[in-house]
């Protein structure tokens, strides 16, 4: 199965990105699908390694989602990708 996908990016981008890709003797939809394939599969924590398993029957469900809340809004998300290309 295919899907399209809408992709906002500089045009002088995407010329550039075609042009390789028509040099390459590929379709810039292939090259995109290459990359995606390449991408690492997302790491899952398991239950026992997660660490709010410790608190599995100490908190009630609401608590641990406040918890939760608390770790995302106090905690900073770094996105990876932005490491690797500034």
């Amino acid at each position: 199965m295919t899907t399209k996908i809408t992709l906002d990016i500089d045009e002088t981008l995407i010329q550039k990105a075609e042009s390789w890709a028509k040099q390459q003797h590929l379709s810039l939809s292939d090259v995109i699908a290459n990359f995606l394939r390449q991408l690492p599969e997302p790491e899952i924590i398991s239950q026992k390694e997660h660490p709010l398993a410790k608190f599995v029957g100490i908190l009630s469900d609401s608590e641990a989602g406040e918890l939760q809340q608390v770790i995302k809004d106090e905690f900073e998300q770094v996105d990876t990708n932005s490491l690797i290309n500034p």
